[in-house]
């Protein structure tokens, strides 16, 4: 409106100028102040709240909080437990196992046990057959016996056997040497093979390498333990090979160069000992016999089996005999007079 004001005196003052001559010069600015001027200064915003919208301005700015507080609070503080125990509690303790058997699924056949890991499969007789014969029905063997044995039907290969009587391969196919076999120094039974020796009380049957060593399948030759020897194991072995200064025999042979009988017993062929040459002896004739004879002064010499005739002792290493006083000699037998 100031504007608008000032626009239209401006256009009054121009026409009375256009009325009468001017004596000075026009100037840009006009000569004299507009009398009023505007009380208010304009807005950017309505100064009233519209009231055709169809709706009610607020009359206060919302906030996030209510305007009044409650009348009433709780009197006693919620508590976690109950402040009475439950009414329909129970009386017994829960069980794994249920307490009746299910009626609804209409199978009587309910099962008496608790499942196992095991398989519920039954197999068929012919599977039966073959897991206990290990043949065919139709006769072929395995390996067709590796050509060390006769197929036969339903007994599988049946190996070929020596001059001894012995088989002299086994496996299912005839594959495997056996090894030489002697009475066993420890009897083991693990299976039926044995059961006419435990019967008769037989602690010594015959078995491959006497229960003394290993067969090697592949050659056929027991792998014996320490002290045992002989292509069976069948017998001990002598003390450091009699020093080469004997002849290792058993016992039954031993006995019998003594002058008397070792037959008898189970091992007397199995246990063996050295058999010393003349001017040896000792368990590995180790040990170098001292000349020896009569006692010069009669007592016990050679005859009770005294080195040295009695009057000195023996080094077994070097075979010389170290004489007491007043005796000398090589098997100290002479006596000095001189005191």
């Amino acid at each position: 409106m100031y504007f608008l004001f000032v626009i239209v005196a401006l256009a009054a003052l121009a026409t009375t100028t256009q009325g009468s001559p001017t004596t000075e010069a026009p100037t840009d600015a006009p000569t004299y102040a507009p009398t009023y001027a505007p009380t208010d200064a304009p807005t950017d915003g309505p100064t009233y709240s519209p009231t055709g919208l169809g709706q009610d301005s607020p009359t206060v700015a919302p906030t996030d909080l209510p305007t009044y507080a409650p009348t009433y609070a709780p009197t006693d503080n919620p508590t976690d437990a109950p402040t009475y125990p439950p009414t329909d509690a129970p009386t017994d303790a829960p069980t794994d196992a249920p307490t009746y058997s299910p009626t609804y699924l209409g199978d009587t056949n309910a099962p008496t046990q608790y499942p196992t890991s095991m398989p519920t499969y039954t197999a068929d007789g012919y599977q039966k057959v073959w897991d206990k014969k290990r043949s065919r029905t139709s006769g072929f063997c395995d390996n067709s016996c590796s050509g060390n044995g006769i197929c036969q039907l339903n007994v599988n290969c049946k190996c070929f056997k020596g001059a001894d009587g012995e088989y002299q391969w086994t496996g299912a196919d005839c594959s495997l040497r056996t090894c030489p076999k002697s009475n066993a120094w420890v009897a083991v039974y693990y299976d039926a093979v044995n059961t006419a020796s435990i019967k008769n009380n037989d602690l010594h049957p015959s078995v491959e390498c006497s229960n003394k060593g290993k067969c090697d399948r592949s050659s056929g030759i027991c792998q014996c333990y320490p002290g045992y020897e002989g292509i069976a194991c069948q017998r001990t072995v002598c003390p450091n090979n009699c020093n080469d200064r004997g002849k290792c025999l058993p016992q039954k042979v031993l006995a019998a160069r003594a002058g008397t009988v070792y037959s008898s017993p189970w091992d007397n062929e199995k246990h063996v000992g050295c058999y010393c040459d003349v001017g040896y002896r000792g368990p590995a004739c180790e040990l170098q016999e001292c000349p020896t004879g009569q006692d010069p002064l009669g007592g016990y010499g050679n005859e009770t089996g005294r080195d040295c005739s009695g009057r000195g002792n023996c080094n077994y290493q070097t075979g010389v005999c170290e004489c007491f006083g007043n005796f000398f000699g090589t098997n100290c037998g002479q006596q000095s007079t001189v005191a």
